[in-house]
């Protein structure tokens, strides 16, 4: 009877972890699932908390998506000594909105796009600059590689790595952390007149719905 009720456990539970094999490799392309032998019997089971996550899965889904926690307060790097603070310059006293670079010839290096950059104290204007395409999402809001790279449309300065960094040069004066996923809005393409203007919204995950982008 013993016995019996053994046998009926290992092979629940052989049961088991074969279909979770089997469900994980039809959910994934990349990741290979561990052997059925190794999970019955090489390692030990990593118990689960009461909201049904392992301590080690990691709480955020999507990257870019909102939080509903409140915003952590952040206190910008104070500008160089005679630096332009401007609302709408970068530090170098240069004009970088939209409505006063839309005829304006702009050099963009390849594999770069223009981009509107929403700025909390100018509401009815963009400011453009050049971002590295690698870093933007695609149509369905993936595919951007983590981090930033992106030049100043104003003084032309360029080799920013980091969107901190760059919002100081561009005086966004934030009063929460820099988030490329909050500040990098729109898409900028000429239309046919010439002129640059607003386009599309960066789909960014977790932030809006599936918008087609066109492009220059």
């Amino acid at each position: 009877m013993g016995n019996s009720y053994a046998g009926q456990l290992r092979t629940t539970r052989f049961e088991e972890v074969l279909h979770n094999s089997i469900e994980a490799s039809l959910r994934s392309n990349t990741v290979v699932p561990r052997p059925v032998f190794s999970q019955l019997y090489l390692e030990t089971e990593q118990p689960l908390p009461h909201n049904g996550r392992t301590e080690n899965e990691d709480e955020e889904e999507e990257d870019g998506s909102e939080s509903n926690s409140p915003p952590i307060p952040y206190q910008m790097k104070p500008p160089p000594e005679g630096c332009c603070t401007t609302d709408g310059f970068c530090q170098a006293g240069r004009d970088l909105r939209l409505s006063s670079l839309a005829s304006d010839p702009l050099e963009v290096p390849p594999g770069f796009m223009l981009v509107g950059v929403k700025s909390p104290s100018l509401p009815d204007n963009l400011l453009v600059c050049a971002v590295d395409r690698r870093f933007l999402p695609d149509e369905r809001g993936r595919n951007a590689l983590l981090g930033f790279s992106g030049n100043c449309m104003g003084c032309g300065e360029k080799g920013f790595r980091y969107f901190t960094e760059f919002s100081n040069h561009i005086n966004l004066k934030l009063s929460t952390q820099p988030k490329k996923q909050k500040h990098l809005k729109y898409h900028l393409y000429r239309n046919s007149q010439g002129v640059l203007v607003k386009g599309a919204p960066i789909y960014w995950r977790g932030t809006g719905t599936y918008r087609n982008i066109k492009s220059s």
